[in-house]
């Protein structure tokens, strides 16, 4: 398939693509599903692989191909009809449902039948050793969306995900005790709050308002490929104003201010998670391993690894329901 072909990649930069409005959907979507059904809301049924299948093929995402990830995780689907690639099945979701990839599942997010590309809006639980990262994806035939990279380092998280994995994979698993764990988990993830840039700058009433917005939209998605076209049409003025908006009242350029907020990002990931320098350098944005490390020394003074915390996380909860 040509680049042509390819669906843009865009970040979330509404409400929607806000923490705020995502846990709300925790609150009032999840949550009364896993009171009503327990896990099995994430146990929907796979089905074969229908020859016409295609994996939806996203710009600068490479999922042009199945791919395994290190990380287990929940899916849950907001709206629309979504359709993944899971092993060799589809998985086919209507509103409301979801399912857990354990980690090193291969898979795609999204396929399309005949090259009809259905619209759907998911939320994405990737399960850490220090936490959750949580993400908003949309998918419509025009483009991809994504909110950023919502980080919630809390570790009782992970203590409450490998009790539930756990209890799923024993011979009697209690149903009570894995829906207890599930509701505990995502409704500390709703009560919890994820690492964000301070946005102190985008609500100085003293600047202009297109300048507010697009400081807003780069908070809100810091981590997500952007071009100056994008974030001055978000804003409703040119490219060369927003940029003389910058100057002007910031002395920065908008990718100046960008690389700020994203090496904020970093340090704060490098110093709680425990993270690789490469899966930091990811999360806060930063393609080019090599360049995030130099930018970073250079606003620093260190470089990432010196500053990264070594202390082992652990891999096993201290959390324990049961002897």
């Amino acid at each position: 398939m040509a680049n042509k072909d390819y669906l843009p990649n865009f970040p979330l930069v509404g409400e929607e693509g806000t923490w705020e409005s995502i846990s709300e959907l925790i609150r009032n979507q999840l949550l009364p599903k896993i009171e009503a059904i327990g896990d099995k809301l994430f146990q929907s049924e796979m089905r074969p692989l229908p020859s016409e299948a295609k994996i939806v093929p996203i710009v600068s995402e490479n999922w042009s191909r199945p791919r395994k990830d290190g990380t287990p995780q929940f899916v849950y689907l907001v709206s629309g009809q979504g359709l993944m690639l899971v092993e060799d099945k589809m998985l086919a979701l209507s509103a409301g449902q979801g399912f857990y990839l354990p980690k090193g599942a291969l898979y795609a997010p999204y396929l399309m039948l005949s090259d009809r590309i259905l619209s759907c809006e998911w939320l994405w639980f990737k399960i850490h050793p220090f936490g959750v990262v949580v993400l908003r994806s949309r998918l419509t035939q025009k483009g991809h969306y994504q909110s950023a990279h919502f980080i919630v380092a809390e570790r009782r998280l992970a203590d409450l995900f490998w009790e539930w994995e756990r209890e799923q994979n024993h011979a009697n698993a209690d149903f009570r005790l894995k829906k207890g764990l599930l509701m505990a988990f995502f409704g500390l993830l709703a009560r919890s709050s994820p690492f964000l840039p301070s946005e102190s700058d985008s609500t100085n009433s003293d600047l202009p308002l297109p300048l507010q917005n697009a400081l807003t939209a780069l908070h809100r998605a810091y981590n997500k490929p952007i071009t100056l076209n994008q974030l001055s049409g978000y804003c409703g003025v040119t490219p060369e104003y927003l940029c003389r908006l910058f100057r002007r009242y910031l002395g920065i350029t908008p990718w100046q201010y960008l690389e700020r907020v994203r090496l904020k990002v970093a340090h704060y990931l490098l110093q709680e998670t425990g993270l690789s320098v490469s899966d930091v350098a990811f999360l806060a944005g930063f393609n080019d391993l090599r360049h995030f490390q130099r930018l970073f020394k250079r606003a620093y003074g260190k470089t990432p690894n010196s500053v990264r915390n070594r202390k082992r996380t652990r891999q096993k909860p201290f959390l324990r329901v049961w002897d």
